[in-house]
């Protein structure tokens, strides 16, 4: 039972990263934006990043309740036996 209360917590707020980052390029919603700039290479390199840690703290959000819920139900389980 340690494994899933490590690896779900985990997944859980990788994937709502990921999901909250394609919502946000698919639908151009600006705070949920990770974007890449270059320009023309022959002119000279210019590489520009940056993007919103909103969905990051969301995600690390998602893995703390995820984390919570796991071990309520681990407890409740374990006090039904």
């Amino acid at each position: 039972m340690k494994k899933k209360l490590f690896w779900f917590p985990l997944l859980a707020a990788l994937l709502s990263i990921g999901i909250l980052y394609t919502i946000g390029n698919v639908f151009e919603i600006s705070f949920l934006i990770w974007n890449f700039y270059e320009e023309n290479p022959s002119e000279g390199v210019i590489f520009e990043a940056g993007g919103s840690v909103v969905p990051i703290i969301i995600g690390f959000i998602v893995g703390f309740i995820t984390e919570r819920i796991l071990k309520n139900k681990h407890k409740s389980d374990r006090n039904l036996v």
